[in-house]
């Protein structure tokens, strides 16, 4: 196997197929072909990956039976325990002594035991009257299933229809769920608009569906009309003060080593970038504590952006993931929409959206920009988002977009231009100060609103970014492909042949996926990092 510090390039490179033939092989199937769909990378520490792969079964269907879609996952762990390990028979383990690797087939994510209980239309019925939930009211409906995000060991969520009612399926790693649902609880009896909880067992939570339609969409089919920047504001400042007592939500600034080194290490010429991005960042920031007082003093959501937040007839009526509600800095959240907004306007410069949207969604940063920043400080928003961005540009890799190399070059950019909107921001803030000491009245006047930089080529020079110029734009990287889950167990290593009962094909329906929904825990258990997930295509096997 190959030696590297985290398994990065045995499950990257070609080496990779042959640890899948040899989990499909052992199981009597042959592998036809495998593709990279996504990436966890922890530089030093470990990798996951998820596999779209063809694979026929003979002894199943038939020498001539054609080769049917499966998923496959498979991690690599170097110098550190796999940790909340909970259903591992099903998995087959290889090692040359250095490295471990893991593999398995979607749905028996060994981290996530309550998936395979979920993601099939046949057992999903039966999981849900066992827990005392219900979707609709006819239980002879028919129910589908659609895999809205999966990222390898640690998340999934799945939404579960009949007819005209659907309920979301949270399945985590279940030493989590019960804080997550003890969240939302509170959340609702505050008057948060937050999903109710319907039912909980074992690391799945079943979510009832938010009215309205995610912002996401809605920004992009209606601009600034979607909602009000000051209801947005508002939503976050109904978060009750009792939260302030959980775990600090640390700011993504905190972590801009780690996803620079996650860049660098998947963009190597991006490396003297990445290392100028942080240095700006870090000194704006040190310089903003000589100045004011930093410490966290809100209650935050923690992963504020567009596709969290449900709206309706122009009014905000639901918010989703509080996983990471906490104390911490409204600029925060603030940024965090506000970079994610961004990504998504440069879009536009790639084609990947049209001019008319590209249009509408920088209109809305632009309007949505200024009345954040009469709200907190408009260096710390600028600085914030270059974080958030910069956390965004791990995605491409991550996620194997296509041209992914050049798409993480463009979330840089925009990240660059954030610490340059900074840099005016601070420059003008200066001028004001200087006039107001002179005693005559700033020669810029109020806060003038520039137009956005990184979108259409119509940039902010960066000595002369006004605070309320509209910031960077860009958007949120997809969700990421969602699998299976398997049934709680004690963790065992299987370090022979997978049982055939493990990787048998077996027939799944599911429906397109809804909007993406967001991730973004930044603890460090190795069970969460703060990066987004895309949404992936429905698995359909003959």
């Amino acid at each position: 196997m190959s030696h590297t510090q985290d398994g990065s390039e045995l499950l990257t490179g070609p080496g990779a197929g042959g640890l899948l033939r040899s989990a499909v092989g052992n199981s009597g199937g042959v592998l036809h072909s495998w593709q990279l769909d996504h990436v966890d990378h922890r530089p030093g520490r470990s990798t996951k990956a998820l596999y779209r792969t063809q694979v026929s079964w003979p002894e199943l269907d038939g020498p001539q039976a054609p080769a049917r879609e499966e998923l496959f996952g498979a991690s690599a762990h170097i110098g550190e325990r796999e940790k909340n390990l909970y259903v591992a028979e099903q998995t087959l383990v290889m090692t040359d002594g250095d490295i471990n690797v893991r593999v398995w087939r979607y749905p028996h994510d060994p981290w996530l035991p309550m998936l395979p209980l979920v993601c099939y239309p046949d057992i999903v019925g039966r999981t849900l009257h066992d827990l005392g939930a219900s979707i609709g009211p006819d239980p002879s409906v028919p129910i589908a299933i659609d895999v809205v995000s999966y990222r390898p060991g640690r998340r999934a969520v799945l939404r579960a229809s009949q007819g005209d009612h659907a309920v979301y399926l949270k399945v985590m790693q279940p030493h989590r769920s019960d804080e997550i649902v003890e969240r939302h609880h509170r959340l609702l009896a505050a008057g948060v608009p937050v999903p109710e909880v319907i039912a909980h067992h074992n690391g799945l939570v079943v979510l009832a569906e938010l009215p309205g339609r995610p912002l996401a969409r809605a920004v992009i089919d209606e601009g600034v009309d979607a909602c009000r920047a000051e209801d947005l504001v508002a939503l976050l400042d109904r978060l009750p003060a009792s939260m302030y007592s959980l775990s600090l939500r640390p700011p993504w600034t905190d972590s801009v080593d780690f996803y620079s080194g996650i860049v660098s290490s998947s963009v190597p010429s991006l490396g003297p970038r990445m290392d100028a991005l942080v240095r700006s960042i870090r000194d704006g920031l040190a310089a903003l504590e000589q100045r004011m007082d930093m410490r966290p003093h809100d209650v935050v959501h923690g992963d504020f952006y567009e596709a969290q937040v449900f709206v309706e007839n122009g009014k905000v009526v639901g918010l989703l993931d509080i996983d990471t509600v906490g104390p911490g800095r409204r600029s925060d959240d603030l940024a965090c929409l506000l970079a994610h907004l961004s990504v998504l306007a440069d879009y536009g410069n790639a084609g990947r959206i049209d001019r008319a949207t590209q249009e509408r969604v920088e209109e809305a940063i632009r309007t949505w920009h200024e009345v954040f920043s009469d709200r907190v400080d408009p260096t710390e928003l600028a600085l914030r988002s270059a974080g958030v961005v910069l956390s965004l540009a791990t995605g491409p890799h991550r996620q194997q977009e296509a041209s992914w190399e050049a798409a993480t070059e463009a979330i840089v950019r925009v990240a660059e231009e954030w610490v340059s909107q900074a840099r005016g921001a601070e420059s003008q803030r200066r001028e004001a100060e200087a006039a107001k000491q002179a005693g005559s009245a700033p020669a810029t006047g109020s806060r003038p609103i520039a137009s956005a930089g990184p979108t259409g080529g119509r940039q902010v020079p960066p000595q002369h970014a006004a605070p309320h110029s509209a910031p960077p734009q860009h958007a949120p990287p997809q969700q990421q492909p969602a699998q299976r889950p398997a049934q709680q167990s004690a963790p065992s290593e299987n370090t022979g042949p997978l049982p055939a009962q493990s990787l048998s094909p077996r027939p799944v329906q599911t429906t397109r996926p809804p909007a993406p929904q967001p991730s973004g825990d930044q603890s460090d258990t190795g069970d969460e990092t703060p990066t987004q997930e895309r949404r992936i295509d429905s698995i359909l096997p003959d």
